[in-house]
């Protein structure tokens, strides 16, 4: 009977699309270009333009679990501050830069979770820098472009590193950009949009090797290029959603890039008006949006949730051997083309290249692997070889 349940609900994998669902709205001042960061199963967002009320510095965390808001401790008085970029060590988060008034900070605040205190720590060397875009690899930060008031783009990249608070200036970028969207996977960092010094809105995908520190133009946008917009991971894919063009369209549509296979994918809009500016977080295999402002110069309150759905995210792209869930727990779920021998031998090897598991299916298979130790293994099939992640 489990083994009958399971390829029911693989049936309904196969159906389901990502889905979007409206939550409580931000619990603050509608507002815009404000910043956010998740430690656990929580995100914290905050600053920003508020709607009548100038530059924020109040901060409320969202249970990702519940979905319910609550008020957390504000950011010292007198930083208030838009176009601030952050980030987290998964421990505590960080606010950096940003603008008021005219004013561009290259100030950098660490926030508490356990404490809910704010703590300065050493401020970016040089100019201050608003609208920059930031990822995490390891445990640095890095600081991407962005702009200040003698420059509308900047081609700088500044790495912090998170454990000794320190600064380090990296090569440039190929291009000066403000309001770009970046994230990172797999040890790089990815970027695209934003607009650059000749007021043009880019759509090129580049790729950052922290090892050769160097940039790689790897794609271009399929649509229209844009800034404002968000770029996050989600299963190992490069998701971006919402921003505007330089003809002031505002977006809600929503794309996926793999970046194994190199192609972009267009999802499900957001049943609601194009945005710009917003909160945006991942938590597992859901987008957050949260806040923005739309054509009409309306700011807004709203958050949304995106999910993709599990079970689609893991192919051998060579032969579509289709291998899900990934991650999993308790089954790993495989499936071939008619094109494939209907018998080949699996083998699932651990991190020490031992042989965990091993056997023969056909065509529809599940392997039972809740024996297994929390990981990512190998799984041989055939010739073929792809990754299992276990829970």
């Amino acid at each position: 009977m489990k083994k009958l349940i399971s390829i029911l609900l693989i049936s309904c994998t196969f159906a389901k699309a990502q889905t979007w669902q409206q939550l409580g709205d931000f619990p603050g001042i509608d507002r815009d270009d404000g910043a956010s960061f998740v430690i656990g199963n929580k995100a914290y967002c905050g600053t920003g333009l508020a709607a009548g009320m100038g530059t924020s510095i109040d901060f409320y965390s969202l249970d990702l679990s519940s979905n319910t808001w609550t008020t957390i401790s504000s950011m010292p008085a007198g930083k208030n501050r838009q176009y601030a970029c952050a980030f987290s060590n998964g421990i505590n988060g960080f606010v950096f830069g940003g603008e008021s008034g005219g004013t561009d900070f290259n100030d950098l605040w660490m926030y508490s979770p356990s404490t809910n205190l704010w703590t300065a720590k050493p401020s970016k060397p040089g100019n201050g820098v608003r609208g920059a875009a930031c990822f995490v690899i390891g445990n640095v930060a890095y600081i991407i472009g962005g702009a200040y008031s003698t420059t509308d783009a900047l081609n700088e990249v500044w790495a912090y590193d998170m454990s000794s608070n320190t600064w380090t200036q990296k090569n440039n970028m190929p291009f000066n950009c403000w309001r770009s969207s970046a994230t990172s996977s797999g040890g790089k960092g990815y970027l695209t949009f934003g607009r650059d010094v000749n007021g043009r809105f880019k759509k090129e995908l580049y790729e950052y090797d922290l090892i050769a520190d160097s940039w790689t133009l790897i794609n271009n946008f399929p649509s229209a290029g844009r800034a404002y917009a968000t770029m996050q991971n989600i299963n190992n894919e490069l998701v971006v959603f919402a921003g505007y063009d330089t003809l002031n369209n505002y977006y809600n549509d929503i794309w996926t890039y793999n970046i194994t296979g190199a192609n972009w994918t267009q999802k499900i809009s957001l049943p609601s008006f194009g945005r710009k500016g917003g909160m945006a977080f991942t938590n597992n295999s859901i987008l957050y949006y949260s806040t923005g402002i739309n054509v009409t110069n309306t700011r807004l309150r709203e958050t949304w949730m995106a999910a993709f759905p599990v079970g689609i995210e893991e192919y051998v792209k060579k032969e579509n051997i289709l291998i899900y869930p990934y991650p999993t727990r308790d089954l790993v779920n495989i499936k071939f083309p008619k094109s494939i021998s209907q018998k080949l031998d699996y083998k699932i090897i651990d991190a020490k290249g031992s042989v965990v598991l091993s056997g023969i299916f056909n065509e529809i298979q599940q392997i039972e692997v809740s024996q297994l130790n929390p990981g990512i293994y190998q799984i041989i099939i055939g010739d073929y070889t792809s990754r299992v992640s276990i829970q």
